[in-house]
C-alpha cells in the first residue's frame, strides 16, 4: 500500500468519525424537533390583543386641556381631559336661581296656608259657639215669653170683663210686646250666626285652593331640582375620566378641538387583560382542547419564552365573518384551508407584550 493510499484511508476514517459524531449530536435534536411537530399545533398567524376601550365625551364643547398622552399609564377614574365648562357653569347658576325662587315662593305660600287654615278654623269655632249662644238665648226668651203670653191672655180676659184696671193690663201688654221682640231678636241672631258659619266654611275652600297651589309648587320644585341635577351632571361630564386602569394606546384629538358625544377622544387597553388570538388551520384542529398548554414566542423578544393556555375555541372560521364572502354559486371553486380563531391567555408578569405584536404559538395537542 502506497503512502497516498494510507493517507486517503486515514482521511476517510476521520470524515466517517466526524459524520457519526454529528449524527449522534443532531439525531436527538432532530427527533425532538420532529416529535414536537407531531405533538403541537403551531402557527405564526397569531397576534397579541387586548380589549380596547374608546373614551368618548358625554357632552360637547371645546377641549380645554389634555392631561395624558399616548403610552401613559392611567388609573380608573383618573382625569384625562377637560372640556371648556363656561356654558355649563352658566346653566348651573341659572337652574340654581330658578330653584331658589321656587323654594322662596313655596315657603311664602306655606306660611300663608298655615295662617289661613288657623284663621278659618278659629272663625268656624267662634261661629259655632255664637250659634250655640244664640240658640240658648232663644230658648230662654221663648220660655220667658210663654209665661208672659199666658199672663197676657189671662189679663186680656180680665180687662174685657173690666175686673182689673187698664194700667195694670197696659203693663202686662208691654211685657208681652217686649218678650216677643226678644224672641225675634234671638231668632235673627241665630240666623245671622248660621250665615256667618256658612261664610266661614267657605273659607275652607280657600284653604283647599292654597293646598293645591302648594302641591303645584312642590312639583315645580322637584322639576327644578331634577333640572339642576342634569346641568350639574353635564358640568361633571366636562371632566373626562378613565373608565378603567390601563395604558393610553391612541389620542385622537388635541387641545382646542371641538368634540361631541360619541366621537372617541382616547383609546385605552387594559394591560392586565392581554391575550393572544391564534388563527389555526382547520387541518391542525384535531386534539386542540380548552385548557391546553401553549408555548409562545414573540417576534419582539425572540429570547424570551412565554406560556399560555387555550381559553376559547372559535365556533366558526374567520372567513364566515369576512366583509365580502366568497361567491361559489358560479361553479368555480378552489379549496382554501380555513382558519379557526383560538383565544389564548398568556402569562406576562413583566408586561413585555403589547397589542399588535406578532407571535408564534404552539398548542400542545390532547
Amino acid at each position: 500500500m502506497t503512502e497516498s493510499s494510507r493517507q486517503m484511508s486515514a482521511k476517510q476514517k476521520i470524515m466517517l468519525g466526524a459524520g457519526i459524531l454529528l449524527l449522534l449530536i443532531f439525531l436527538p435534536l432532530g427527533w425532538k424537533w420532529l416529535s414536537y411537530q407531531f405533538t403541537h399545533a403551531t402557527t405564526n398567524n397569531a397576534f397579541v390583543e387586548s380589549d380596547l376601550i374608546s373614551v368618548s365625551p358625554l357632552v360637547s364643547g371645546h377641549l380645554k386641556e389634555i392631561l395624558v398622552d399616548e403610552s401613559d399609564l392611567v388609573k380608573k377614574g383618573q382625569l384625562m381631559a377637560i372640556i371648556d365648562e363656561k356654558d355649563y357653569l352658566a346653566q348651573v347658576k341659572l337652574k340654581m336661581s330658578e330653584l331658589d325662587k321656587v323654594e322662596r315662593d313655596l315657603s311664602t305660600l306655606k306660611t300663608t296656608l298655615e295662617r289661613t287654615r288657623r284663621e278659618v278654623e278659629e272663625e268656624i269655632v267662634l261661629a259655632r259657639q255664637g250659634i250655640m249662644e244664640g240658640q240658648e238665648a232663644l230658648k230662654r226668651a221663648e220660655a220667658n215669653g210663654k209665661k208672659i203670653e199666658m199672663d197676657y191672655e189671662r189679663f186680656k180676659k180680665l180687662i174685657e170683663r173690666k175686673v182689673i184696671a187698664q194700667s195694670r193690663f197696659d203693663a202686662v201688654e208691654a211685657q208681652y210686646t217686649t218678650s216677643r221682640a226678644f224672641i225675634r231678636s234671638a231668632e235673627i241672631m241665630v240666623r245671622t250666626r248660621k250665615i256667618q258659619l256658612k261664610r266661614t266654611l267657605i273659607g275652607r275652600q280657600r284653604v283647599e285652593e292654597l293646598e293645591k297651589k302648594v302641591l303645584a309648587l312642590k312639583a315645580a320644585k322637584e322639576t327644578a331640582q331634577k333640572a339642576l341635577e342634569v346641568v350639574e351632571l353635564n358640568l361633571e361630564h366636562t371632566r373626562i375620566k378613565s373608565p378603567i386602569s390601563g395604558i393610553v394606546a391612541k389620542k385622537f384629538i388635541y387641545e382646542g378641538d371641538f368634540i361631541s358625544p360619541g366621537f372617541p377622544v382616547f383609546s385605552i387597553y387594559d394591560h392586565d387583560n392581554i391575550y393572544i388570538t391564534a388563527n389555526l388551520e382547520e387541518v391542525k384542529m384535531e386534539g386542540v382542547r380548552l385548557g391546553q398548554r401553549v408555548d409562545i414566542k414573540a417576534d419582539a423578544y425572540p429570547r424570551i419564552d412565554f406560556e399560555g393556555k387555550v381559553i376559547r375555541i372559535g365556533a366558526a372560521s374567520i372567513a364566515k365573518f369576512a366583509l365580502i364572502p366568497r361567491d361559489m354559486s358560479a361553479g368555480e371553486f378552489t379549496k382554501v384551508v380555513q382558519r379557526i380563531p383560538i383565544k389564548i391567555s398568556v402569562e406576562d408578569p413583566e408586561r413585555f407584550l403589547r397589542p399588535g405584536f406578532s407571535v408564534t404559538t404552539s398548542i400542545e395537542l390532547d
